[in-house]
């Protein structure tokens, strides 16, 4: 629904305008306008032409969302078709609000962190296009992050992606250097009569061993992703429970869709997935997300 330009509040449909990301504020006839970003990744240009809609439709000012977004404070509701017009001709991309799947956040990544191991920013792009905006029942937020540092936060997120890759050794190539035994922040690897041990149970998926190995004996193996799931802040936070311990990369839209089919089935009343997790149980929840299909992963997950 396009509102008309005027003031008359009778016929506006709010709920919708929220949807695509225009908010109601403090003050007789404002509103903010919330302009998202994929992964927290916006060009130079487009802060300039965020700075030239504040001081043409707002009041000058612009706010930086926890999201990673940008929000427009001040905007009279008569200007919000014009203000829609230019952001899509200048290829800015409205934020959400109520419920649905509200903006993707995301650290550099590999691409620019030296402690990334996956690209963050690149699925950060394919979470957005595959979910951003999808109604359901509550709001539902994603982050992800880079490495085990986590610094989105992804266990206080509905659903979260902390990005790790699991090491190989040529023993061939192997000087019996230790640098790897001193650099591993889990103790997971040892050096025991001149032969390299790893226990698969104590590596963080860090990739230190992989980034500092003198001689390239460490090679990266399986990259990909924890997820973890149920996580919230507010009145009654909640950490996410580790719900997969490894998806590689092309499976991660598809098991997403599948974790949001299993809550808008089992949920009660106005759960959030965390309220859902806590009820039935980490396990119990997990053993209802079925086993993804080779159509499934070649499809991307999409309905």
């Amino acid at each position: 629904m396009k509102p008309a330009m005027t003031n008359d509040y009778k016929n506006i449909d709010f709920n919708q305008l929220k949807k695509g990301g225009f908010i109601r504020q403090q003050g007789p006839d404002l509103f903010i306008m919330r302009l998202r970003s994929i992964g927290g990744h916006l060009t130079s240009r487009d802060l300039e032409n965020i700075a030239r809609l504040a001081r043409k439709y707002g009041r000058g000012e612009v706010h930086l969302t926890t999201r990673q977004g940008v929000e427009i404070p001040g905007v009279r509701l008569a200007d919000y078709q014009a203000l829609i017009a230019e952001i899509q001709t200048l290829q800015l991309l409205p934020g959400a609000c109520g419920p649905r799947i509200r903006s993707i956040v995301g650290c550099p990544g590999k691409e620019v962190c030296p402690n990334g191991v996956v690209d963050t920013r690149e699925m950060a792009r394919q979470v957005d296009q595959a979910f951003f905006g999808r109604d359901v029942p509550v709001k539902f937020k994603i982050a992800i992050a880079g490495c085990h540092n986590a610094c989105t936060k992804p266990r206080e997120n509905d659903i979260g992606l902390q990005g790790v890759v699991y090491p190989q050794l040529a023993a061939d190539r192997c000087s019996l250097c230790g640098l790897c035994q001193s650099i591993c922040p889990g103790g997971a690897i040892k050096i025991i009569a001149d032969r390299v041990t790893i226990d698969r149970q104590k590596c963080c998926g860090d990739g230190a061993c992989v980034a500092s190995c003198p001689t390239g004996a460490w090679t990266a193996g399986a990259r990909g992703f924890v997820l973890y799931a149920g996580g919230k802040m507010g009145r009654r936070p909640r950490l996410g429970d580790r719900l997969f311990d490894f998806i590689p990369e092309d499976e991660v839209i598809p098991r997403i869709n599948s974790i949001l089919q299993v809550f808008i089935k089992y949920r009660q009343g106005n759960e959030r997935l965390a309220d859902t997790i806590e009820r039935l149980g980490s396990g119990g929840f997990r053993e209802l997300i079925p086993p993804l299909s080779r159509e499934e992963v070649a499809a991307g997950g999409r309905d």
